[in-house]
This record gives C-alpha cells, sequence and structure tokens, in this order.
C-alpha cells in the first residue's frame, strides 16, 4: 500500500513546462491579425488590421494606403529570372507621404526573427532582419520575446518611406509562436487534497 501511495505522489509531482516552438514560412495569408499602423507627414495616423486576401496572400488595405504580403515573408529567391519573391508591398494613395510603418505581431501569435544565422539555436531557424530598397528606410524593434526575435517593428525614414502616390518594397522574416503545453504540476489544495484522502484510505485499510 505504501509503495502505492508513493507511486501516486510521485506520477502527481510529474510536471513539465510549456515552451515555444517556432512556425517558419510564414505566408501573407497566415498573417491575420496583425495591427498595422502609419503615419503620415502631418502626424496624422491611421490603421488596421490584416487579414487574408487569397491562399498564399494578405494585408490590410484602404482608399488612402495599403500593406500587403504575397508569399512567403522570409523571401524567396528565383535566381533563373533575378525576381524576389515574398516582398511587403506599402501603398500610398495619399496626398501626403507616408513617414513611418509599424507593425505590432506579438498579440496576433507572430514574433520578428532578425538573427540571419540562427546563432541563438531556439528553434526559430535562421531569420532576416529587415531590408528594403529604399536606402533610408531605417527599423527599429521592441516588444522583445526572446533572444533575437521581436513582436512589433516599425519602419521610418525622415525623407518619407512612402511618397505620396508611390510605394514602397521590404523584406523582414515573420515567424508564428507554436506553445507546447504540457500537463502543470498540481497545486498546494490538490496535493493536500491527495494527500488527506491517502491517510483516510490507508486506515481503513488497517481495519
Amino acid at each position: 500500500m505504501k509503495k502505492y501511495l508513493l507511486l501516486c505522489l510521485i506520477t502527481l509531482f510529474v510536471s513539465s513546462n510549456a515552451h515555444a516552438s517556432f512556425i517558419k514560412g510564414v505566408t501573407g495569408a497566415e498573417m491575420a491579425g496583425v495591427l498595422v499602423e502609419v503615419e503620415f507627414a502631418d502626424g496624422s495616423t491611421d490603421s488596421g488590421i490584416w487579414f487574408a486576401m487569397s491562399p498564399t496572400a494578405g494585408g490590410y488595405i484602404n482608399s488612402t494606403w495599403g500593406l500587403r504580403l504575397d508569399g512567403d515573408s522570409h523571401g524567396v529567391l528565383d535566381s533563373a529570372n533575378n525576381i524576389l519573391a515574398g516582398m511587403f508591398v506599402l501603398v500610398n494613395n495619399s496626398n501626403l507621404d507616408i513617414m513611418s510603418l509599424t507593425l505590432r505581431a506579438l498579440t496576433a501569435g507572430f514574433v520578428f526573427d532578425t538573427d540571419t544565422n540562427d546563432i541563438m539555436l531556439n528553434g526559430s531557424g535562421t531569420g532576416m532582419g529587415m531590408y528594403s530598397p529604399n536606402p533610408t528606410a531605417m527599423v527599429s524593434y521592441t516588444d522583445l520575446y526572446m533572444d533575437e526575435l521581436y513582436g512589433t517593428m516599425m519602419i521610418s525614414s525622415t525623407l518619407g518611406l512612402a511618397e505620396a502616390g508611390g510605394r514602397v518594397a521590404f523584406i523582414t522574416d515573420v515567424d508564428a509562436i507554436g506553445i507546447t503545453q504540457e500537463v502543470p504540476a498540481p497545486s498546494g489544495f490538490a496535493l493536500s487534497v491527495f494527500l488527506l484522502a491517502a491517510m483516510r484510505f490507508s486506515r481503513a485499510s488497517k481495519r
């Protein structure tokens, strides 16, 4: 009986922690829920929620501006035709320059992987920091999730990120956060109830 109770107690104490895994190859269609914000030259701002547009594309668009990604956010180089697919494209249909673009991805379950060499070995794989053909575009990351992974990215330019009536393209690697949740350890109350029941059962067995 004592051996049985000991085995039960050990089993009850066995637990493991929830830990994050990361899903590579996130497409534009899979980034639903990301908050997209822009700031114009006059200081005004606008925002919208990312949504799927096709099996591989997604973004946010209105009559004034829009952001779209078709394909994998990591980017895929077609070396035969020298074409880089998987670029975010910010379109500005307003009469004011867009000075900055902010993507708030963490609350939607995504992070920006900024490490090209994956030296952290956290399972996120090889990342890619933001790259844009616009030489004045600057990037900053906030909402650190872990290591080189951030929840928010802002791209800006003092000369205008996307001029009025124009557009700008860029690449940045986005990973989805997958949580592996295992059985948690028992609470102190649950353990007390178990021990009390075990003691009563033991006494009843002796009688």
